[in-house]
């Protein structure tokens, strides 16, 4: 009897073992980055009062980072570039039909003391051979990997759009007083890459915050807030990339700006930016435990959806969006342009996963880069970027599309009698 019981348990074990080992399905990664920072002193991208006409200088360097993730047969190219937006179908075009990698996803961390690309052609040009080369890189070295994931929590910035006595909004660009004014989505998500030893080689950071502590008088080129963030993480965590990803920001802007006619204490301020969220950064990470197997392929989906443009008349506005699903508990829903808090939340709150991710910034899927995106509510309230050209309600559009997707990719519609 002993014998049979002991015979039963082995066989359940190995039958255990077996089934686990189905679900396994390896996952492998490989990072690669280049410098993007503009030999030419050129025009520079973000605001309309610029105090020069070109850079003068640099106060540190641009960076394109490129990661490269693939489990089994499906691949994706999640690449962060040190500017204030980024739009290319050639590149994404080149990735899928040159390296074989169907989806990519390259977010923009926002800053606006990039060089402007529409004023400088050449340079775009030049930039996607740099982003298409680090994701050729990244693709030929790759590595076991793991995959996990962690959470933390500092409010850096406060909501620029201040409601009026009447009903409206105004926005106040500079906050004297460092007033904390709400709402806004305090959280960050990290999302971490190791390898078969336990050694992280990737930190990406998720959190939405406009990247304006240097303000129009800045003339050198900088990633701002996110640079100085992702060079202090690099500096304690050897071997690691740490890559930046801007989410909700369309109406947070940091509490701390630099808009001080001195130089240097304006630098101050975005390094002070870019440390406080490091701390708590490296905080968190020291939390996230080792990443477990992967269980599934990287499933994604992407369209292009189309909106009316409300300053002209009969012309429509093209958003490409990509939702993925990442080991079935890490979900992103990718948009470009500059989408408000509202819609980073909504989509936290409804998407039933455990790392509900929100990229904003982020091209993905053709179509144009849309601006501003309100939720309905910052629309009807108006003020600088809720009286956008996108139709009003395509926020929420946006986010029941990302939805209806990710439901899609976790299995969840069935056909009408499909359950008898």
């Amino acid at each position: 009897m002993k014998r049979w019981v002991c015979s039963f348990l082995l066989i359940v074990v190995l039958v255990s073992h077996a089934l686990a080992g189905e679900r396994h399905i390896p996952l492998s990664a490989g990072t690669a980055r280049v410098d993007i920072t503009p030999q030419a002193l050129l025009p520079m991208a973000g605001y309309p009062n610029r105090t020069c006409p070109a850079a003068t200088g640099k106060l540190g360097p641009l960076f394109a980072k490129a990661l490269v993730l693939s489990a089994g047969e499906s691949r994706i190219a999640l690449v962060t570039v040190d500017l204030i937006s980024f739009v290319s179908d050639k590149l994404r075009s080149d990735v899928a039909a040159r390296l074989g990698i169907p989806v990519l996803l390259v977010a923009s961390s926002h800053t606006h003391s990039g060089p402007s690309l529409p004023k400088s052609p050449g340079l775009q040009r030049e930039i996607e051979r740099k982003i298409f080369r680090a994701v050729q890189e990244a693709a030929g070295a790759m590595f076991p990997a793991r995959l996990s994931a962690g959470r933390g929590s500092i409010q850096l910035g406060y909501n620029r759009l201040i409601p009026g006595e009447d009903g409206r909004s105004e926005a106040l660009f500079i906050n004297r007083d460092a007033v904390p004014y709400g709402p806004v989505d305090p959280e960050f998500t990290l999302l971490r890459i190791e390898d078969e030893r336990g050694a992280a080689r990737v930190i990406i950071v998720h959190y939405a915050c406009h990247s304006v502590v240097l303000g129009p008088s800045n003339c050198r080129y900088s990633a701002d807030y996110p640079g100085i963030l992702q060079e202090k993480v690099e500096a304690q965590m050897s071997g690691v990339q740490c890559m930046f990803v801007q989410g909700g920001a369309g109406d947070i802007n940091p509490i701390l700006l630099g808009r001080s006619p001195d130089d240097e204490q304006n630098q101050a301020a975005a390094i002070r930016v870019g440390e406080v969220l490091a701390r708590e950064v490296l905080r968190a990470a020291r939390r996230i435990g080792p990443g477990g197997p992967n269980r599934h392929p990287i499933l994604s989906t992407s369209e292009v959806l189309s909106f009316s443009n409300r300053r002209e008349k009969g012309r429509s506005l093209r958003v490409g969006i990509t939702t993925v699903l990442l080991n079935g508990d890490i979900a992103i829903a990718a948009v470009p342009g500059e989408p408000m808090h509202r819609l980073q939340t909504a989509w936290k709150a409804n998407a039933e996963v455990a790392y509900p991710l929100f990229w904003g910034y982020t091209y993905s899927a053709g179509g144009e880069w849309p601006g501003y995106i309100p939720d309905l509510r910052s629309a009807a309230r108006g003020g600088y970027g809720a009286d956008s050209r996108i139709e009003i309600g395509a926020g929420e559009t946006i986010i029941q599309h990302h939805l209806k997707n990710l439901y899609g990719l976790q299995g969840r519609w069935q056909q009408p009698g499909s359950e008898k």
